[in-house]
């Protein structure tokens, strides 16, 4: 949450652009057909092509192309390392890892030796578990707390923690019996506080999320507006080809 509200202005100008953009380059092509076909047909033809457009380029977003790799669109969560126990030692969770610790967890140099090797690299580890410190401290704070006598002059900002307050060492590594890479560090305030034991598990995340989203909703889109279509062409054949048409009341 913290990061998106820390976002928030490029964001509100992302929605601004995407409005913009539909309005100028989509409206102004439903202005040009619906002069030509009428307000109703326009539409149709407009969201018929729209939404087959989408279609292929939703489905090289999906599942590329020779050429051209896959989840170039909107990306979901990447894969990352996650926080889901900490406290003063080994401790029961979802994994017996966590339990049995230090047995069974081993050294960057040693992950060779595990079933399944998980990532090996240590940095993103220690950026997730000083993050997770910084975020837990920051709450534990509250927000009378965090309005630091320095803050009342004018121009300072109330005090939070920031990740690179905390220190983390002793980074392990194990494999779950699902086979869910793990990974052990001990995390705390750098200028003095209590030692944590934080676990830390492998989230493949879920990238092509979106692509699949923008997929199906452009297939949905187009099966709806396809049979109108139909009907409504089928319609302005038959006038155009000797049937009566409406009463014309000027200009679409």
């Amino acid at each position: 949450m913290s990061e998106v509200l820390g976002l928030s202005p490029t964001f509100a100008k992302g929605i601004a652009v995407v409005v913009a953009s539909f309005i100028v380059f989509i409206g102004s092509v439903y202005v040009l057909l619906s002069a030509y076909f009428g307000p109703r047909m326009g539409y149709l033809v407009l969201a018929v092509s729209f939404f087959g457009w989408m279609i292929i380029f939703s489905a090289l977003w999906t599942f590329g192309a020779p050429g051209t790799p896959k989840n170039l669109g909107p990306r979901g969560t990447e894969p990352h390392w996650e926080v889901f126990a900490a406290g003063a030692g080994p401790m029961a969770t979802e994994y017996p890892n966590t339990a049995r610790f230090p047995e069974g967890w081993v050294t960057p140099d040693r992950v060779s030796e595990l079933p399944e090797a998980p990532p090996t690299s240590v940095d993103p580890v220690v950026t997730a578990i000083q993050e997770y410190l910084a975020e837990r401290a920051n709450a534990q704070l509250g927000p009378e707390a965090q309005e630091a006598p320095a803050a009342e002059a004018e121009g300072e900002e109330p005090f939070r923690f920031v990740p690179a307050n905390f220190t983390v060492e002793n980074v392990r590594f194990s494999t779950a019996p699902d086979g869910t890479p793990l990974a052990v560090a001990d995390g705390f305030y750098s200028l003095g506080g209590p030692r944590l034991t934080v676990f830390v598990r492998w989230d493949t995340g879920n990238v092509p999320v979106y692509s699949w989203a923008f997929l199906g909703a452009s297939i949905f889109g187009f099966l709806v507006h396809l049979p109108f279509l139909d009907r409504a062409e089928r319609r302005r054949k038959a006038i155009l080809t000797g049937g009566t048409a409406p009463p014309w009341y000027g200009p679409a």
